[in-house]
């Protein structure tokens, strides 16, 4: 895959101190929308993002820096290789953390509908055909939704030194 942007995500405990980080922006608590204007903001002026998530007791502290750091510690890495400036979007919300009531609400939705299928189907005596569509429909979803996201992501190692072949 053809990355446009990469976008290293660093989630740790304790303050980045002795690192040399120069140009970041720093965010309270962001929400999608804000961690999507940063990423969009930095990724003009580079194309590697590290987006670096310290928690802090009852809050978290988030800093968006162009480039990538050495040395840095992390408790978990993970690695976006983004193909266009909208699959920011998607890692901002994955990075966020999606809300959980259009989670519940897409999924009762889609529950519903197959519920009304798997009836019409046993009603008509089409339950065969209902079935193969579904399934169709699952495998086209699951061989295309990759694409259609634009970005994909990788647990990289987060503490493990970096071997020289690297």
């Amino acid at each position: 895959m053809k990355a446009r942007f990469t976008v290293f995500y660093c989630i740790t405990d304790d303050q980045p101190r002795g690192l040399d980080i120069k140009g970041y922006l720093k965010l309270f608590e962001p929400d999608a929308q804000t961690l999507t204007d940063a990423l969009l903001q930095v990724a003009q002026t580079s194309p590697e993002i590290t987006v670096l998530k310290v928690n802090s007791g009852d809050y978290s502290v988030v800093y968006v820096v162009p480039g990538k750091i050495e040395g840095l510690q992390c408790r978990e890495a993970y690695e976006f290789l983004v193909q266009r400036e909208k699959g920011l979007e998607k890692v901002a919300e994955d990075i966020v953390g999606r809300d959980s009531r259009k989670s519940i609400l897409g999924g009762a939705l889609v529950l519903a509908g197959i519920s009304v299928l798997f009836y019409i189907g046993y009603h008509y005596g089409m339950a065969s055909e209902i079935n193969n569509l579904l399934l169709f429909i699952g495998v086209f979803l699951s061989v295309f939704g990759g694409i259609l996201k634009g970005y994909q992501k990788k647990r990289v190692r987060a503490s493990a030194p970096r071997h020289r072949s690297e």
